[in-house]
């Protein structure tokens, strides 16, 4: 089992040549300490302009992988492209400026395998940490927030110290290609009920040179990757808090700007419709998960319910019930109804509420089986379900022994799949 430590850098003269031979010494410490069998160092350049690279071509370094871009990708690029490079089963990456150990991959290593987690990083918020004040502060707020949406905990949503299996790669993308990478990896593992991170406490060194995290805007970044990821793998908690956000609002804006019954009516059947979009659309963002990524490993009551009202057929019967009652009612009320009264109107709204909402209730369900019927395809696609055993497969696999055993060898056959 081998380990490949990504080193990304961008302008890191001052501190790379140092955290290179760290890297290159803890070789020994892994291997002797843990089931890894090799330690592979991997640098990549990310378009550096200063002597960043000419310190690493230095004989030094020569057992470093090596991969240079002409321009500036990204953080999150140099990361996935140093990964792409080597073919360990154990991924990480750590920062080149100096503030971690990397003889911490032991422990690292060691909580990996003792919690057979996908994903294991260091913890930079902790009593021994020198981190700056601002970003420490954004790190907790962000953490805080992570963890109000998924209802699991996690200290340093942002470390750059990180082991990742391989295997676990495939759950783990999409990862974008800027400073956003852990976050966006972190709220991933969090949310995503198939995945496992798992958080040791790292000592945290002040770092060498000059960061190049913008607090404003890569802040601003980490906040949408954040949400983001909460929209798709918790949609219906997330779009709850929205509703009840929004709702807030609207009672706010009603009572300053709303003025006659009228008016506030109007403001009031708006404002039901603001919260039914953001509750329904949370459910069927919901379902959609359910049917691409499949159940959770812990289903309660609440959510075998819901799995059985949100079946596809349900949905669009149920809706188009639901879609006539409130067209009838919406006619039948506004052919019996004399003149424009506050109560008509509002009677009038009900009904045009629950009509709308059928009208939802099977869109929804049309989607959800356009998007089972895909998935469905998709399966059929990656796996063959009906191979083929024509009689020429089986001469070729006679072939193939026959030679073996005369000593020629396996025989390779590139060209068209079979």
């Amino acid at each position: 089992m081998r380990l490949a430590l990504v080193i990304p850098a961008l302008n890191e003269e001052e501190a790379i040549g140092g955290t290179l031979r760290r890297a290159l010494a803890a070789r020994e410490k892994v291997v002797s300490q843990t089931p890894v069998t090799e330690l592979i160092i991997v640098f990549v350049n990310d378009g550096s302009t200063d002597g960043t690279q000419a310190i690493v071509d230095q004989p030094e370094f020569d057992e470093v992988v090596k991969v240079r871009f002409e321009k500036n990708r990204g953080y999150g690029a140099a990361i996935k492209a140093g990964w792409q490079a080597v073919d360990a089963e154990l991924v990480g990456f750590m920062d080149a400026d100096g503030t971690c150990d990397p003889d911490f991959c032991v422990k690292l290593l060691d909580r990996l395998f003792e919690t057979e987690a996908d994903v294991v990083l260091a913890g930079r918020l902790n009593p021994e940490s020198e981190m700056p004040l601002i970003r420490k502060v954004g790190n907790i707020l962000f953490a805080r927030l992570l963890g109000l949406v998924s209802g699991k905990d996690l200290t340093d949503s942002a470390s750059g110290f990180r082991i990742v299996r391989r295997s676990s790669m495939k759950l783990v993308s999409p990862l974008p290609d800027g400073l956003h990478f852990t976050p966006a990896m972190s709220a991933i593992c969090l949310l995503d009920p198939r995945l496992r991170i798992e958080e040791v406490p790292m000592p945290y060194k002040e770092r060498i040179g000059r960061s190049k995290l913008s607090v404003i805007k890569d802040g601003l970044r980490f906040l949408f990757v954040i949400l983001f990821s909460a929209c798709c793998y918790s949609p219906i908690k997330t779009m709850l808090g929205a509703s009840v956000l929004a709702g807030a609002a609207w009672v706010w804006l009603a009572m300053v700007f709303g003025g006659s019954a009228r008016a506030m009516t109007v403001f009031g059947f708006t404002g039901v419709m603001m919260v039914l979009l953001l509750v329904g659309s949370g459910v069927i963002v919901h379902q959609l998960n359910f049917l691409l990524i499949g159940p959770r490993r812990h289903v309660g009551a609440v959510e075998r319910k819901l799995q059985w009202l949100l079946e596809f057929k349900r949905l669009i019967g149920y809706g188009g019930a639901v879609a006539l009652l409130g067209t009838l009612g919406l006619l039948g009320y506004g052919a019996l109804a004399q003149g424009q009264t506050v109560g008509g109107l509002i009677v009038m709204m009900a009904f045009m509420l629950v009509a709308l909402a059928g009208g939802a209730m099977m869109i929804g369900g049309v989607i959800m089986r356009v998007v089972w019927a895909v998935g469905e395809k998709q399966k059929a696609l990656i796996q063959d379900e009906y191979p083929a055993h024509t009689q020429q497969a089986g001469s070729e696999a006679a072939s193939q022994q026959t030679n073996e055993e005369a000593g020629g060898g396996p025989v390779s056959v590139f060209g068209a799949p079979h």
